[in-house]
């Protein structure tokens, strides 16, 4: 019985399946960052970064909190990705800085920064990364290249974009002099809005259909286009993509209807 169990053994430590043996159990390199940064309520905020998540919230605090995990394959990678900050009391600057240009596989990134509610998100820019927006009053301008981005409890104006990534944004409120654009390629467009909410609203795209809450979308020539006038008209709304369906509700069609007593 022992030399069956000495050749199973043997066995086992070739093909590296033995718990605790054969395998490298060492976890994987990260460290941590958090600071804290004074801003106007009203002002602007740009992030930059080329490989990870991006989460944003806003909140009641006339700050911006920025909390960072780096994780790479070993410590020299984790050296070579720098977080730089660059803060004023009208504006913040946060980015991923890689030395020595960028490595075959660099450290990872993944942000959680709150802002202040009514703070205007300038420039965000992602190209390997998934980013979440939520409850932001001010302006938001943001883009990814290879990611997903989720917007939700928004009530200012909006310019969303990604290549490779679904655009889903999600409105409290929108204002006529505050214009929404959602733009991908290659993905899926969801789109919500107060019931009863006055717009111009116009969505294109070239496969994947159009599905609305407002009526059916006639199909074109050369894709499927969509125009209406929403409460007499407003905000001006523009949904364009190139491969991928889009999705527009407004906030009373997600509500189950309640039957009467």
């Amino acid at each position: 019985m022992k030399a069956i169990e000495r050749t199973i053994l043997l066995a086992l430590l070739a093909l590296g399946v033995v718990p605790g043996l054969g395998a490298d159990s060492t976890p994987a390199p990260r460290q941590e960052f958090r600071q804290s940064y004074a801003l106007s309520p009203h002002g602007r905020v740009a992030i930059e970064n080329l490989y990870g998540d991006v989460r944003i919230v806003g909140w009641d605090r006339d700050e911006v909190c920025i909390e960072a995990i780096k994780s790479a394959a070993d410590a020299s990678r984790l050296e070579a990705a720098r977080i730089v900050v660059d803060a004023t009391a009208e504006s913040v600057s946060v980015r991923t800085q890689y030395a020595g240009g960028q490595p075959e596989e660099p450290a990872s990134v993944a942000y959680s920064i709150s802002v202040p509610r009514s703070a205007n998100l300038d420039n965000v820019r992602l190209v390997n990364g998934a980013l979440s927006i939520i409850g932001l009053a001010g302006s938001v301008k943001a883009a990814s290249i290879n990611g997903n981005i989720k917007a939700e409890k928004l009530e200012g104006e909006a310019d969303l974009a990604t290549v490779n990534g679904q655009v889903e944004a999600d409105f409290e409120r929108i204002r006529a002099s505050q214009p929404i654009s959602l733009r991908s390629v290659n993905g899926p467009i969801v789109l919500t809005i107060p019931s009863g909410s006055g717009a111009q609203l116009v969505a294109q795209n070239r496969s994947g259909g159009i599905e609305t809450d407002l009526g059916r979308a006639a199909p074109q020539q050369e894709g499927h286009r969509y125009e209406a006038v929403l409460g007499g008209g407003g905000a001006p709304i523009l949904l364009r993509n190139v491969n991928g369906g889009i999705s527009i509700h407004a906030t009373w069609s997600r509500r189950r209807e309640r039957p009467d007593l």
